[in-house]
């Protein structure tokens, strides 16, 4: 499983709601965090998955073909001559 680590700041509000809900739940605060970036990204997925569509057809890729650049930091090229789709909206 790959390894994330990040130095987040967090607003005092959050922070110490995340302590409250590691020590009532009797997990680290850790754990607590990769719950809730997962249950975020499990919540935000079918957005980002529309996203990545639009972003295929923009520029001419298949859904794969873009996810595997976007996740190399390649570059996506050029986009589609003449592409008038709306783009969708950004979930929160």
């Amino acid at each position: 499983m790959p390894k994330y680590n990040t130095n987040l700041e967090l607003a005092d509000h959050d922070y110490d709601w995340l302590i409250l809900i590691s020590k009532l739940s009797n997990r680290s605060l850790r754990a607590c965090v990769q719950s809730a970036i997962t249950f975020y990204v499990r919540r935000q997925k079918p957005e980002y998955e529309k996203i990545l569509s639009y972003t295929a057809r923009k520029y001419g890729l298949t859904d794969m073909e873009c996810l595997q650049r976007l996740l190399k930091g390649e570059s996506l090229g050029e986009p589609v001559e003449n592409f008038s789709e709306p783009s969708p909206e950004l979930p929160d």
